[in-house]
């Protein structure tokens, strides 16, 4: 589970409530069900006349499984796991289902070495395709999110403006003593409209647009990895090639304890532990 978004939604939450809500004089007016039923109901109304139902649906489950669930594997696990498959024996293909992985994409990979169907060329459209589909899905989740964005804050300007208006009719019923309690009624959904706008659609359409970035390159270093087996490249070669994906400090690690012999001798005793899993 990836609790650092949930962290800072916690806090977020935390911060309004600590140093704007509470320090009120009147925290009630601040909390009115009417402007945070104008501000999401509206919300909800918008989305449904832009996006399918369907859309809608995979957006809750991109915040579900994308935000509070997924939690992405190191780059430097993955490229370990690889290094491991590498050890494995050309005619070895059928264990490469059995070796290490932490992702599901380095899997389906495995899977199709295993099956030794296509070639080097096919095999990279195959990968590449499945791995554009991804992409796809979260930049669209982090329009939709970037759009739905815009409709907080312009519904809170429409029912502070609704308020303003109200207030304005009646104020010779109310006196001077009543404006400045009906203006801060009216601005209450304006004040609403930005908590949602700005700290809950856009961070969450910036994490999507993160979470793109960090699985693309992943799954760019799967698809160089799997095909570089395909090719039976030298496993210390595709050390080497891999480091390339590598933050710096992975890539020292990595190098720390994978200096050509060391590291190749500790992924052929990986690839035996894979062949033992055959034989059991």
């Amino acid at each position: 589970m990836n609790f650092t978004p949930l962290i800072g939604l916690a806090a977020t939450a935390a911060v309004v409530w600590i140093a704007i809500i509470q320090p009120s004089p009147k925290p009630e007016v601040l909390l009115d069900w009417r402007s945070m039923l104008l501000v999401l109901g509206g919300t909800a109304a918008v989305a449904l006349v832009i996006f399918p139902l369907q859309k809608l649906l995979d957006l809750y489950r991109f915040v579900i499984y994308g935000v509070v669930l997924k939690k992405l594997p190191s780059v430097a696990e993955v490229a370990k796991q690889i290094v491991t498959a590498s050890a494995l024996g050309p005619k070895e293909y059928e264990l490469y289902p059995l070796c290490p992985s932490s992702h599901r994409f380095l899997t389906e990979g495995y899977q199709l070495l295993a099956e030794n169907i296509l070639n080097e060329d096919d095999l990279r459209e195959v990968l590449t395709r499945r791995s554009q589909y991804f992409k796809s899905n979260y930049l669209n989740d982090a329009k939709i999110l970037a759009t739905l964005g815009k409709f907080p804050s312009a519904l809170g300007m429409l029912g502070s403006t609704v308020g303003l208006v109200d207030m304005m009719s009646g104020l010779s019923k109310m006196g001077q003593a009543g404006i400045g309690e009906a203006m801060a009624l009216a601005l209450v959904t304006t004040f609403w409209g930005l908590i949602f706008t700005y700290l809950f659609f856009m961070p969450l359409s910036d994490y999507a647009m993160r979470l793109n970035s960090e699985d693309n390159t992943l799954r760019q270093l799967i698809v160089e990895g799997i095909l570089m087996i395909k090719r039976r490249e030298d496993p210390r070669i595709i050390v080497d090639k891999i480091n390339g994906f590598l933050a710096l400090q992975d890539r020292l690690v990595l190098k720390k304890s994978a200096l050509p012999e060391d590291y190749w001798r500790e992924a052929q005793q990986q690839a035996a532990k894979v062949r033992r899993k055959k034989v059991a």
